[in-house]
């Protein structure tokens, strides 16, 4: 009888511990490497908040609600990991953090894909998409800067305003035969002239869209054209808008700039209207 009843509690108490776990489903995530130079952007898939104590070593600014990013304010911390929650489902994601120049300043995406639910749902008032699409389209126009190194050439074209979006096309083209993996392109607003001996300033900007998917090959003779749209911003006239190409493993990183003058001059594009979309259970 009383190992029945010891067999009883057990039990009960095992439920309990594995309703206390399932309460809060705990991710461990790959490491955010973060630098005093670069912004490391964390993108979720629905909102979080940041939980618990962050570390003064580096700076964590909630930008959106499923937007993060991560800035160092030393070189010399020790690696921690920070808490973000999941505002819906209380999914709690430990995201180490250390610090690192080279692979500093990337796009993560965290989190799972949302279900697509069948319906009608109101399309976004600017649709991003339909715009990069329009840009990346035929020959490249109005190019405002390009640069080459190693067999690979960049250009920055058809600066363009959509609504509060500022869009840009950005080319790059291997001519080389070794293959060109692209690491990650950063984005920043800097002044074009700094004093001797005195700090520069940099203001690190995320893209709100990109057409840019992660592991981006290109081999010899191939060429790819991509869209970056930013919140509209602008510049003043000792000022530019720096986009730098890193490439993986390699040194052939290339450095572009956008200008006041080349935003003095950007054309106008007409803001898709909303649209009633029917979307398709996923399977």
């Amino acid at each position: 009888m009383t190992g029945t009843i010891k067999n009883t509690n057990m039990k009960k108490l095992i439920i309990i511990l594995m309703l206390a776990v399932m309460g809060t489903v705990s991710f461990a995530q790959d490491t955010a490497y973060i630098s005093r130079d670069k912004t490391t952007a964390l993108f979720f898939k629905s909102a979080v908040r940041i939980i618990g104590n962050v570390p003064s070593d580096f700076n964590v600014v909630q930008k959106e609600n499923g937007l993060i990013t991560l800035k160092a304010e030393k070189a010399d911390f020790t690696p921690v990991k920070i808490n973000v929650q999941d505002v819906s489902t209380t999914k709690v994601y430990h995201i180490p953090v250390q610090y690192s120049y080279g692979r500093a300043g990337r796009s993560i995406e965290i989190g799972e894909k949302a279900p697509v639910v069948t319906g009608v749902v109101k399309a976004p008032e600017t649709n991003d998409a339909l715009i990069g699409d329009q840009l990346a389209a035929g020959k490249r126009s109005d190019v405002v800067d390009h640069e080459k190194t190693g067999g690979i050439k960049a250009w920055v074209s058809k600066i363009s305003l959509a609504g509060n979006k500022v869009f840009f096309r950005l080319d790059v083209r291997n001519k080389s035969n070794l293959p060109y993996d692209v690491d990650f392109i950063r984005f920043y607003i800097r002044d074009l002239k700094t004093v001797a001996r005195m700090a520069t300033h940099e203001q690190e900007i995320v893209p709100v869209y990109a057409s840019l998917h992660k592991k981006t090959t290109l081999v010899r003779k191939q060429e790819m054209a991509k869209v970056f749209a930013f919140h509209r911003f602008s510049l003043a006239e000792d000022q530019a808008l720096n986009v730098e190409i890193y490439e993986r493993h390699g040194n052939r990183h290339l450095y572009l700039q956008i200008r006041q003058k080349d935003l003095d001059n950007l054309q106008t594009l007409p803001v898709p209207v909303a649209r009633e979309t029917i979307l398709a259970m996923d399977h």
